[in-house]
């Protein structure tokens, strides 16, 4: 019995917002007699930060301190419209919306601003909650003052709207899928290393190390990109090693009875996480950001996958990678079995082909 040590690689891109794109997302502002600011969006935040993100966004545009921002997404019935929290949008393409909103508030604060400070609009900034003389911040007024004076001084609501829409890509080749624009509106790119540990005769591995590097375009809440990502990194360590659907799926009375017999990390599974943040901006985003959430447990199971091969030599082609698999990989090697190659082909798995699980086509690779 031995123990070998290997590392793999693997790197994945993954689109932003929809496939095809045509999902549309809006955002209203308003701000309040005491310059504090309520925003409204459609945005479910299913706990990946999208209402922090946001507020941080309209906080950062206007130019006020973040804590006098208020987030409302409590009524689909009375907030603007958002296609939804999936496709890895809700910073990439409602962030966009609400950025939209808060600039149009920005520039009403300032003309209001100018009014009452007899100053033109364009020589004027926001920073921290005061509206401030470029060059003479001196003289100044805060956001408070403003929009009080719109209140009952000018009779005004100061307030913004904002919409996200890019352009639908609509299929015009049904035989290829060739669409008639631009399908995505921004492509991430990842990559994990992985360091794994094999037991060559009880097929057992244990996953020491995780570094993955991720291109988020404009990083705006480092440490919910880093949450995302360590968070993504377990559960693609649970889909590379533990967690299996198969036969289960779609027979759902061959599952375990409870919770407990299905196989996913703990605590006790963790390896060693390192994160690499890389900002690539993107033209379309709120401040050049790109999507993080679901390519975020893409990466890690191939990479586990080739750990193993360069540990002990042996593809595992089904996951997640199991004791009894390696076992049987090892098993099909000594027999002189295993990926062999085929002109420009590697033929890794008769069993697991696509012409097997293909329903009875036939499908060939192009040259």
């Amino acid at each position: 019995m031995a123990i070998h040590t290997g590392r793999g690689i693997a790197s994945i891109e993954y689109p932003t917002g929809m496939n095809q794109n045509g999902d549309p997302s809006q955002a209203w502002i308003k701000v309040k007699p005491d310059g504090r600011i309520d925003v409204f969006s459609g945005t479910s935040d299913i706990g990946n930060g999208s209402k922090t993100i946001q507020s941080q966004i309209v906080a950062d545009t206007i130019g006020v301190p973040y804590d006098w921002v208020t987030y409302d997404n409590s009524n689909t019935d009375s907030s603007p419209v958002c296609t939804g929290t999936f496709a890895s949008r809700a910073t990439f393409v409602a962030g966009k919306a609400v950025l939209k909103a808060a600039q149009r508030v920005r520039e009403r604060i300032l003309e209001v601003a100018g009014q009452e400070m007899e100053i033109s609009p364009e020589d004027l900034e926001i920073d921290d909650g005061e509206v401030m003389a470029k060059g003479a911040p001196t003289k100044k007024l805060n956001v408070g003052d403003v929009a009080a004076a719109a209140t009952w001084g000018h009779g005004e609501l100061i307030t913004g709207t904002g919409a996200q829409l890019n352009p639908y890509a609509a299929i015009s080749d049904p035989t290829t899928g060739e669409v008639d624009g631009v399908p995505h509106a921004a492509i991430s790119y990842a990559a994990c290393a992985a360091e794994v540990e094999v037991n060559d005769e009880t097929g057992e591995i244990r996953v020491v190390n995780l570094t993955q590097a991720y291109d988020v375009g404009k990083a705006i809440n480092p440490a919910l990109v880093e949450g995302q990502i360590e968070g993504g990194a377990i559960m693609g360590l649970g889909l590379g090693v533990l967690e299996d659907s198969y036969p289960y799926y779609p027979s759902a009375e061959h599952r375990g009875g409870d919770f407990g017999s299905y196989y996913n990390p703990s605590s006790a599974d963790l390896p060693e996480l390192h994160n690499i943040i890389i900002e690539n901006p993107s033209a379309d985003g709120p401040y050049g950001a790109k999507g993080i959430g679901e390519m975020s447990n893409n990466a890690q199971p191939a990479a586990i996958a080739t750990a193993v091969y360069d540990a002990i030599g042996v593809w595992v082609t089904e996951l997640p990678i199991t004791p009894e698999r390696v076992l049987k990989a090892i098993d099909a090697r000594d027999a002189g079995g295993g990926p062999r190659r085929e002109g420009k082909h590697v033929i890794f798995d008769e069993e697991l082909s696509i012409n097997t699980v293909g329903t009875g086509k036939t499908w060939t690779a192009g040259v």
